[in-house]
């Protein structure tokens, strides 16, 4: 069953959205018009989407598409890569209602793809309102609750591990810094260098650990580009993107990425209700271990998102019982799944899906032979 559909403005003009984004407590900063601006430097063009529904309420729809040769391909609400997407709400009580009509909305638009990709926190939301014929590709997020502030975190949310290693992260002489993105990228920053040098590193120790040709792992990254991403990011959204990085002699360890507050949605110290960490690399030569920097960087950034009042802190996407996953459940984070929603023309996700077996298999072989 289709809902009614509401009156409908694309692209969203900025004043509104800006202020349907205030309007929503739950709003994240990747629901931004000025992370569309980061997109935008991407190649990717605004199609967001504004309903205004029979009640009166405003909801917006942060869309990105990529047209060739005047052909859609897709609209997501975000492409991979590119963090939470969703809909905003005024008040913030986004209803199974209110998702089905931005997904009958998408249902009908021509684009091969079509995608949202909602918080965690409201993917209960979207799996509800989400019809037979909405392909679902499953995540688990690790989130930390804020409630109750950095005190009761450290005693009680952080594992033990997490506080020894914090502990013997101190005495080493690192050398930590927080930018945001006003001084990460300038003459006397340094965030976007170290992230961008230890990217670099990172790229070469996957490539080894999944078997798959050095140059081949390049290309890929180079055309993803997370560091250029990451200077985007910096340079549409200012002090809402914060850059730790560390460094030892000199020498750089450790890289964190953290997506803070939201435009008017603000928490008691005016950083919204959401953080995202949203990127990290590490030194691959056994620095970053032997000084548990690490740990350091991610208590840093979680207890700077407290002190500016926010609640939920998003440590990113893991699989069960993965590495990644032990390591922020050190931080107290639990598990959140959710589901990303996508209308295909085509089989992609399909495709996708048996292109990720096939490379499995031949890594596997590689590290075998």
């Amino acid at each position: 069953m289709t809902s009614t559909a509401p009156a409908l403005v694309t692209p969203v003009p900025r004043d509104v959205w800006r202020e349907v984004h205030a309007a929503d407590p739950d709003a994240v900063v990747t629901q931004s018009p000025e992370w569309a601006d980061a997109l935008a430097t991407r190649g990717y063009a605004d199609a967001s989407r504004l309903y205004e529904l029979a009640d009166g309420r405003r909801l917006v729809l942060p869309l990105a598409a990529r047209r060739r040769a005047g052909v859609t391909v897709s609209e997501e609400s975000w492409p991979y890569g590119w963090g939470y997407g969703g809909a905003l709400v005024e008040g913030g009580d986004l209803t199974a209602a209110d998702a089905r009509i931005v997904l009958d909305d998408l249902r009908r638009r021509p684009a091969v793809l079509r995608a949202a990709v909602p918080m965690p926190l409201r993917g209960g939301v979207w799996d509800e309102a989400a019809g037979p014929d909405v392909t679902r590709v499953p995540y688990t997020s690790q989130v930390v609750d804020l409630d109750g502030g950095w005190d009761r975190l450290w005693e009680s949310g952080f594992k033990r591990q997490a506080r020894n290693s914090v502990r013997k992260a101190e005495r080493f002489e690192l050398d930590v810094r927080r930018e945001d993105g006003t001084t990460a990228a300038g003459p006397d920053g340094r965030g976007l260098a170290v992230f961008r040098e230890l990217y670099a590193q990172s790229v070469d120790r996957w490539a080894a650990q999944r078997g798959q040709p050095l140059p081949l792992a390049r290309r890929l990254a180079a055309r993803r580009d997370r560091p250029g991403q990451v200077a985007a990011a910096a340079a549409a959204l200012g002090e809402r993107c914060v850059v730790w990085s560390v460094l030892r002699d000199g020498v750089p360890v450790a890289s964190n990425v953290v997506l803070v507050g939201a435009s008017g949605a603000t928490g008691d110290g005016g950083g919204g209700r959401h953080a995202i960490g949203w990127m990290c690399a590490m030194d691959t030569t056994g620095i970053a271990r032997e000084t548990l920097a690490t740990y350091l960087l991610h208590s840093l950034a979680i207890r700077d998102a407290c002190e500016h009042g926010v609640r939920w802190f998003h440590m990113g996407e893991s699989d069960a019982g993965s590495g990644p996953e032990h390591f922020k459940r050190y931080f107290g984070a639990v598990p959140v799944s959710y589901a990303a929603l996508r209308f295909e023309r085509l089989p992609l996700s399909r495709g996708e899906e048996v292109a990720r077996r096939a490379f499995g298999a031949v890594s596997r072989l590689r590290r075998s032979s």
